[in-house]
């Protein structure tokens, strides 16, 4: 068995995606859990053409029964697939990152932040901001621990402030640490609410003023974690190719795919290992 196979069927299993609220039904003859692993193992391989993957899906019709496949789908299946299932892939990372926290207790961040995925060509594409300047593409809003593992993720537009979506970005921690994008008033008190502490950079102009207060000494010791794992998910595991799929949902599902790739490795690797590795070329068998 090959590595991405072993992670994707160990990790993805019944269990898990029977939690998962169904928004339609997919073709007659695939479940959910064969289509999630699916898309996770095309991103472990780096297969990220439907041309190709029909092609590796129908000369290795193991791999495809190993996914849980009962035949290798067309590729206008495929395709669909890369376009329908984006609010249950979203609703998988939170799952993961919960069984994530269940095997790893005594993890003290969630640490908030959104990184983009730039393609002015997108139709669906927005123009937005960062600290770098403009922008026209999408979001992935992601929050991770102090070990760059992925709790949560979401995907916007470009032009979606990163405040907006913050409040299903939060995990049961003890600690809760954002930049000043996630300075908002109504945002700690639903932090100190479920029992955590925020530790957010200061906003002066939330408050119309110029004096910046430093940044929080604990948040600054980690913070740097979720740019780590913002640029693990998009140069390693997304290899910079979401300009291959257009659209909103065909983007977020890439994407998300592409978190819980993420999410997959770490919890092999704490299951096989004892703690978390993020990157396949770890991974040992």
């Amino acid at each position: 068995m090959t590595t991405a196979l072993a992670i994707v069927t160990t990790v993805i299993d019944k269990k898990l995606v029977e939690q998962v609220q169904r928004q339609q039904r997919g073709p007659k003859g695939y479940g959910l859990l064969a289509v999630t692993r699916t898309l996770l193992y095309a991103v472990m391989e780096e297969v990220f053409s439907t041309r190709k993957l029909h092609r590796r899906l129908g000369k290795k019709p193991w791999v495809a029964q190993k996914l849980g496949l009962p035949r290798c789908p067309d590729k206008r299946t495929l395709d669909r697939w890369k376009r329908r299932y984006w609010h249950e892939l979203e609703q998988l990372v939170t799952l993961l990152g919960d069984r994530y926290l269940i095997l790893q207790r005594g993890r003290e961040w969630t640490i908030l932040d959104s990184t983009p995925l730039e393609d002015p060509n997108d139709p669906d594409a927005r123009v937005g901001y960062t600290s770098r300047g403009e922008f026209k593409g999408f979001k992935v809003h992601q929050s991770c621990d102090e070990h760059s593992v992925p709790l949560r993720a979401l995907v916007t537009t470009g032009n979606i402030h990163d405040s907006v979506p913050a409040a299903q970005l939060l995990a049961p921690t003890p600690r809760v640490g954002g930049d000043a994008g996630y300075d908002a008033a109504w945002l700690k008190k639903l932090i100190m609410q479920q029992g955590s502490t925020p530790y957010v950079v200061h906003n002066p102009r939330r408050e119309g003023t110029h004096a910046k207060r430093p940044t929080p000494p604990e948040l600054k010791a980690v913070r740097f974690k979720v740019e780590e794992a913002n640029s693990i998910l998009k140069n390693e595991a997304l290899r910079r190719a979401w300009t291959h799929v257009k659209g909103y949902a065909a983007k977020a599902t890439f994407a998300l795919a592409g978190v819980l790739t993420l999410q997959a490795l770490a919890i092999y690797n704490v299951l096989t290992r004892g703690w978390p590795v993020l990157r396949l070329s770890e991974v040992r068998i």
